[in-house]
């Protein structure tokens, strides 16, 4: 599983160690979300035999993850905060039984802190869409930690080891983001995907 796309399935960030910051409530209001038509249609992952796809739904996007044939499927919404547009993931259904069992090694750590909760997590990203490239970055959790032990961090939350969840209402989730949403130290690097389209199926004879 590719280093970029493994964050999105995280539905899904610098999960590779399992850390992240998320919001046990949603960052958006109905207010603030928009349309993000440049990432709608299926692309090709950066591995063989993974591909992701956005497609329209409600007000958001059905986010979908495959591997090697197998599925993760998230929400997305998409919203404007401040001058930041960000992305708000949700785990809806993973076929975790289906992957061979080295992937289940492999991802069983990455899904297990969705698994937690019976309200589901929200994950978020800040995201750019340039000249076919999906640029998106998360908060970092190391910069959160770091807050909160010196009681810095100004906001409701529940300290999970290195990772952080958020536990304010998203009125008070939108202040925090939009009062750090410039600071690079209290996000991780841009991480880029080129969207290049998935090649159509072969029709059967």
């Amino acid at each position: 599983m590719s280093r970029v796309l493994m964050p999105i399935v995280l539905v899904l960030p610098l999960v590779l160690s399992g850390c992240m910051v998320r919001s046990l409530r949603p960052i958006y209001t109905d207010e603030d979300l928009i349309s993000m038509p440049a990432l709608e249609g299926t692309w090709k992952g950066e591995d063989e035999g993974e591909q992701f796809s956005f497609a329209r739904q409600g007000d958001g996007y059905l986010f979908t993850f495959t591997e090697d044939g197998v599925p993760i499927t998230g929400i997305a919404h998409f919203a404007e905060i401040g001058k930041t547009n960000y992305m708000d993931v949700t785990l809806v259904e993973s076929a975790f039984e289906s992957f061979p069992e080295e992937k289940k090694e492999e991802i069983g750590p990455i899904l297990a802190p969705f698994m937690y909760y019976t309200t589901p997590v929200h994950i978020f990203y800040q995201v750019e869409v340039r000249d076919k490239v999906l640029r998106m970055r998360t908060m970092d959790h190391a910069w959160a930690k770091e807050r909160r032990e010196k009681g810095h961090l100004w906001i409701d939350h529940i300290a999970e080891g290195d990772s952080t969840l958020l536990i304010a209402d998203t009125p008070r989730v939108q202040r925090f983001l939009r009062r750090w949403e410039k600071s690079e130290d209290a996000w991780g690097e841009w991480e880029e995907l080129p969207l290049v389209p998935a090649e159509m199926a072969p029709k059967s004879q």
